[in-house]
Formats: C-alpha cells, sequence, structure tokens
C-alpha cells in the first residue's frame, strides 16, 4: 500500500509510511518537502535537516492498494493564531527553495571534486612510483581538494574547530529561513545572493581547470594505456536520484 500527497497541480509533494497491519491505522504527514541535498562534509549540517513546509491550499490525498487507488481531498489552513500573511508564507517558501537548489548545486560540485581527486589518485597509483605522470596527477588530486575546501569544511570535530564554509554558511542559513514561516528579511536574501555567488566563482575555476588541466593529463594517460577521468555530469546526476528534490 502507498500514500502519497499531490498538490494542487497534480505534483507529488509527500508521501506517508504506510503499515500492512489489519485494521485501523493512524498515519501522520509532515506537511514538508523533502529534506535537501547537502555536501558531505566532516561537520553535520543540522539546519538541513528538514525540507521546507508546504503553503496552505487544498492538496489530495491518494492510497494505492494493489490495482485499487482511493484520493480524498485535503485542505490545508494556517494555524489561526499565526499572524503571517498568506504573501508572507509565499515569500518563505520561494526562499526555502531557492536555498534548496543551492544545496543542491553545492552537492554537485563537491561531487564532481571528490569524484576527480578520487580518480586522480587511483590513477597515479596505477604507475610506477617514479613516473613523472604520477606526481602530476597526485599535485592535481590536491588542487581539486583546494578548491573542494573553499566549499565545506574538512577538519573533524567541526564544533570545536568553529572551521565553516560555504556549506555550513549557506545550511544555517536555509536552516534560519525554514524554521520561521514569517517573510524573510532582506538580510537573508542578501546573503542568498552572496553565497550563491561565492559558490558561482568556486565551480567556473574547477570547471575551468577541469577544462584545461585535466583535459591535458587525460591526454598523457592515453598514452600509458590507462582510462581517462570523465566527470558525471548534471544530467546523469539528477537521472540518478542524487540530485535530491
Amino acid at each position: 500500500m502507498k500514500i502519497e500527497v499531490l498538490d494542487a497541480a497534480g505534483k507529488l509533494v509527500g508521501t506517508v509510511p504506510s503499515t500492512k497491519r489489519r485494521g485501523l491505522s493512524r498515519v501522520r504527514w509532515s506537511m514538508r518537502l523533502k529534506a535537501p541535498k547537502v555536501p558531505a562534509a566532516a561537520s553535520a549540517a543540522f539546519g538541513a535537516a528538514i525540507g521546507p513546509r508546504v503553503l496552505p491550499g487544498t492538496y489530495t490525498v491518494k492510497m494505492t492498494k494493489d490495482d485499487k487507488v482511493y484520493t480524498l481531498p485535503l485542505e490545508l489552513v494556517p494555524d489561526p493564531r499565526a499572524t503571517h500573511t498568506l504573501a508572507d508564507r509565499q515569500a518563505q517558501f520561494a526562499l526555502s527553495n531557492r536555498l534548496v537548489t543551492l544545496l543542491g548545486d553545492m552537492s554537485f560540485a563537491v561531487e564532481r571534486m571528490n569524484a576527480a581527486r578520487s580518480a586522480l589518485a587511483d590513477r597515479a597509483a596505477k604507475l610506477p612510483a617514479g613516473d613523472p605522470l604520477a606526481q602530476r596527477l597526485r599535485d592535481a588530486s590536491a588542487t581539486a581538494d583546494v578548491m573542494r575546501k573553499k566549499i565545506v569544511a574538512t577538519k573533524e570535530g567541526g564544533m570545536i574547530t568553529g572551521e565553516e564554509r560555504l556549506r555550513e554558511n549557506l545550511a544555517d542559513l536555509y536552516g534560519a529561513v525554514v524554521f520561521y514561516d514569517g517573510r524573510p528579511s532582506q538580510m537573508q536574501l542578501d546573503r542568498t545572493d552572496a553565497i550563491g555567488h561565492e559558490l558561482s566563482d568556486v565551480v567556473a575555476t574547477f570547471d575551468a581547470w577541469s577544462a584545461k588541466d585535466l583535459a591535458a593529463l587525460n591526454t598523457e594517460l592515453g598514452t600509458k594505456n590507462l582510462q581517462p577521468i570523465v566527470l558525471i555530469t548534471r544530467q546523469d546526476w539528477d537521472a540518478v536520484g542524487k540530485g535530491g528534490q
């Protein structure tokens, strides 16, 4: 048995755990989208542990059991004690989803950098220790790691060391926005822009390095009968479900 929640446009916005137990069962819907994809790092991103809360409106609960489908409309209304307007909620929801996208972009960038580091080290290990290409591959892996460290904290014990990078700043910003149902502040909007620009700069540097230095190394790997290093594309990354929402 499968229980899903669809929005007014028929888009899936949530799933509800079901049970095989006979009789009446009570299930809960969190009223939130999936939590964002967060880059792996030395510290946990507690601020990004939950997804954005959906907006008030009419939703459809769809239950599928074998070949039978049952649907029921569900009206989601604001807490009557809340003072936030619908426009406030819409602004918060829009920024929350923008931050989810930014976290996904960041996760993809770190995934590619980690893949490059790993592949470069793998190819170096397949060459004789004194081969000049082996050292160049190790140096290139270190270069990719330098770029990765501009995005994520890499020191263990982050709560103690206090190391923060773009990932930690973005996760904290996301948490501040998603846990408050009111309109985001101008500072939060400006901070989103700033982090987005900083991430774009790092990604542009990595892309330029990949197109030039990594491509040159791939040519030399071919002369050694070693496989070239091919980085995953965003389309393929999204297709295998690593892109989060």
